[in-house]
């Protein structure tokens, strides 16, 4: 009898192979004090485990060859600044000398004097940094110890495309050994979507599941195991039958997604001719590359959170470089850049002061961004000078007033203006559209389109906020429901005063990448979609075989009560059957 495990899925596919356990190998503390004569050669042999830890990253950083994640890299420079971090090395030197104890017992007190600050602020983004910090000291320890390196030893062969790792937790120097010898699958304990882990794991594309509780107690060393990251499942000791409809399933899901592709060279026109547009989301290189590869229209949405991820907030031009980098890859063709969407469930460490006690509802996107203007004054200005060098648009989210976007626009008007005057040269007409994904942006829509030059919509948020609902709540998330009448409403309201306006409207949240909701949004005369690059080969092809007139009369029927459909599952249903 198989054993089924869940978790979340953070990227699709299915991976088969035997359990190699990472086990967390803790190591033992020792506990000891010191005589006097001790104390400062105790203190340079921690400054020594600094610097080897140091040394250590600095020579898998320099091992990555010109392919790997430029994530990866940010990680691993991030664990590069922890050990550099003087508060956290001489506040530990300092517990050395005033208590008299060893390197080993001051960096355990110390660090959890920093988790506990942590904990004081609850938010998934500082969760990461209590994870960075619990690294990069384990690694310092395991130099005390004269245990050098990552848990990665020799017990582990170096080609594992037949093994799925199990952990309890993943570090960028673990993922970045782990992918270069091709792991097949991975499965950690913690973590979420926004984990460091989770984020090198999309942008490889190796099959990964997170918060799979109590894996390594329940997954045995060296067992046949199945990982389904479609369904956030594991399914271990399958038998002959299970493994076998397992490879056909992946091979039937490789054959599919070379399939799709086929379709991406076609002219975009639905079957009665209307003409689509597709766009990619992207925030790293190999996103970037996999866009142009699929052949989209431009990059609808770079998401830029990720430059905030490490301890320091990024300067202009190391913001310069990743958005120049950008716009380098997409050959010419258009890159959104949305400013920092920074709040909620999304807020950086360094920024973690300006955390409320209501964050979905407080200090978050534009707004952030307009109360603390040195740093938009540096991303703006890092956005206008990559304009230089290709088409940029300027993206604003978390709108829910005309008088943010005056106020944002003539902000934007006088660092071009700086730039100039220190004789920069910029796109004099680089657009500026806005996020709509409230409910007051998208009821005010008409008059939000007299000071935008483009509307993209946030279908994630939207629902939310028009459903009162949070979709990671298990208490709540069954009433997420994207084909509710009030969100339908809203996104048709959207799209028309877009029309009215003569502006563009793309969505670029998650409903623009389901192959069966992009018919439903062609229904509501949505045809701009935006979406990650895996997901755009099925979402061509379901808009080149869709008939957008039938679409628009099924939606519109049922947004009337006369369609029949007993609910949205029986329109998407309808939308997606045959001859539509």
């Amino acid at each position: 009898m198989s054993l089924g495990l869940t978790g979340l899925g953070v990227t699709s596919g299915i991976a088969l192979g035997r359990v190699h356990r990472l086990t967390p190998g803790e190591l033992s503390i020792p506990e000891y004090h010191l005589d006097e004569a001790s104390v400062d050669d105790e203190i340079e042999r921690l400054q020594a485990a600094f610097g080897r830890g140091e040394d250590f990253l600095k020579r898998l950083l320099d091992r990555l060859d010109r392919n790997a994640s430029e994530t990866a890299r940010e990680l691993l420079e991030a664990h590069r600044l922890i050990l550099r971090d003087p508060l956290l090395i001489r506040s530990t030197e300092e517990l050395v000398r005033s208590d008299r104890i060893n390197a080993e017992w001051a960096l355990v007190r110390q660090s959890e004097h920093f988790q506990n600050e942590f904990r004081r602020m609850a938010d998934d983004y500082l969760a990461l940094r209590r994870e960075d910090l619990e690294q990069a000291v384990s690694l310092v320890q395991r130099e005390l110890a004269d245990q050098p390196g990552t848990r990665i030893g020799s017990e582990m062969p170096h080609e594992l495309a037949d093994t799925i790792v199990v952990a309890g937790e993943l570090g960028p120097a673990e993922m970045t050994v782990l992918s270069q010898r091709k792991v097949a699958g991975l499965i950690t304990e913690h973590g979420g979507p926004w984990s460091h882990a989770a984020i090198l794991a999309r942008s490889l594309e190796i099959p990964m599941l997170v918060g799979v509780h109590n894996a390594l107690d329940l997954l045995r060393e060296n067992e046949p195991i199945i990982l389904d990251g479609h369904y956030g499942a594991v399914l271990a000791g399958p038998d002959d039958g299970l493994l076998a409809h397992y490879r056909d399933k992946r091979e039937a899901w490789q054959r599919r997604r070379l399939d799709l592709r086929r379709y991406l060279g076609r002219p975009s026109r639905t079957v009665d001719d209307h003409p689509f547009i597709l766009l990619g989301n992207a925030d790293l290189d190999p996103e970037f590359e996999r866009c142009l590869d699929s052949g989209v229209d431009g990059v609808g949405l770079m998401r830029t959170e990720y430059l905030y991820l490490a301890d320091s907030l990024p300067d202009e031009e190391r913001q310069y470089r990743a958005y120049r980098a950008a716009v380098d890859i997409m050959q010419g063709r258009p890159v959104t850049i949305r400013t920092l969407d920074a709040g909620g469930d999304k807020l950086p460490p360094v920024l973690a002061y300006t955390q409320g006690p209501n964050p979905a509802l407080g200090l978050r996107g534009l707004r952030l961004s307009l109360a603390m203007k040195d740093l938009f004054r540096q991303q703006i200005r890092a956005i206008l000078r990559a304009s230089v060098h290709g088409p940029v648009e300027i993206l604003l989210p978390m709108l829910t007033g005309a008088d943010e976007v005056r106020q944002a626009r003539s902000f934007i008007a006088a660092c071009r203006e700086d730039l100039r005057a220190e004789g920069e040269t910029i796109d004099p007409e680089l657009p500026i559209g806005g996020m709509i994904e409230t409910p007051a942006a998208a009821l005010i829509a008409d008059q939000l389109a007299t000071e935008l030059d483009f509307f993209s919509i946030g279908t994630n948020d939207l629902i939310q906020y028009v459903l009162a609902m949070d979709r990671s709540d298990e208490l709540v998330n069954y009433l997420y429901d994207p084909t509710h009448p009030a969100v339908l409403l809203l996104l048709r309201r959207i799209q028309q005063a877009g029309q009215r306006h003569g502006i563009s409207v793309t969505v670029c949240g998650e409903l623009a990448g389901n192959e069966q909701s992009a018919r439903l949004l062609l229904g509501l005369g949505l045809n701009r979609l935006s979406m990650p690059p895996a997901a755009l080969p099925a979402v061509k092809r379901s808009l080149l075989e869709a008939d957008s007139q039938r679409c628009r009369q099924e939606v519109e029927a049922y947004l009337a009560g006369q369609s029949g459909h007993a609910d949205g599952r029986a329109l998407l249903a309808a939308l997606n059957g045959p001859g539509r």
